[in-house]
């Protein structure tokens, strides 16, 4: 089902010609954040219709910047553009987030190898403060609609780049930050996060990857990324299950 939203009174400052005035290439980055941020948050859910308009008055940002903005997320895959009807946030499968998961596991394999290979002490004291750092943050509790820009997410995501900074390849490191957005906005579908054993998954797979031994780190993250993609998918399922039930009649 698409959604037509509607901008919050007071919550975003109005279009102005001031506004269109600023440099246009920051302009163009500063609405791609703020839109990406949306989407990965479900701020903007699934098949929500992106048009210029509602989006330039939405972020108070001209129309070329818009457009823009959201051409370059089109080719990043979070939206999807129709012919003669326009720019739609993507929607999301299980078929898809299963292909997703199992992907970042492939890829994620080789950066980690990588690595642990050719890692040296910095690359082991930045996973160890990583984690620490991690460990420090308060989680969301479970079925909180927490933002992509929250602090145990910040943290979570420095944590798992820690890990494959070491690769020796940008490309890698970056087409692996983009697979993690994308399965991000899956988690976010449900509302929910994992409430228990995640820290300890976190932990095992430093312990493995400092202990340089490949074939365990790599099989520990593994598990972690499919434990959450199947926590994900099972209330992915009971929602697809209660949204196709009859709904009741009222006497």
């Amino acid at each position: 089902m698409n959604h037509e939203l509607r901008t919050n009174n007071g919550a975003t400052p109005a279009y102005s010609a001031e506004s269109a005035s600023e440099n246009p290439p920051n302009l163009a980055n500063s609405v791609y954040e703020r839109l990406k941020d949306d989407i990965l948050g479900c701020e903007l859910p699934p098949g929500t219709r992106l048009r210029v308009d509602f989006v330039r008055e939405r972020y108070g940002i001209g129309s070329s910047p818009v457009r823009e903005a959201l051409t370059r997320l089109a080719a990043e895959g979070f939206i999807k553009r129709e012919e003669n009807r326009g720019f739609f946030v993507a929607g999301v499968s299980a078929e898809e987030f299963h292909e997703l998961t199992e992907t970042r596991c492939w890829v994620e394999e080789l950066a980690l190898r990588r690595s642990i290979q050719d890692g040296g002490e910095a690359w082991e004291e930045a996973i160890v403060l990583a984690f620490h750092r991690l460990s420090r943050a308060a989680r969301p509790a479970a079925g909180t609609m927490f933002r992509p820009a929250n602090e145990w997410v910040r943290r979570h995501d420095l944590f798992h780049d820690s890990l494959i900074s070491a690769c020796g390849s940008r490309w890698l490191r970056e087409f692996c930050s983009h697979l993690r957005d994308q399965a991000y906005r899956y988690r976010r579908t449900t509302s929910e996060e994992r409430t228990a054993g995640s820290l300890v998954e976190h932990e095992m797979i430093m312990k493995a990857a400092l202990n340089r031994e490949a074939d365990r780190a790599v099989q520990l993250l593994a598990e972690h990324y499919r434990t959450t993609a199947e926590i994900t998918l099972r209330r992915y399922r009971t929602m697809d299950d209660r949204k196709r039930r009859p709904k009741k009649k009222t006497r």
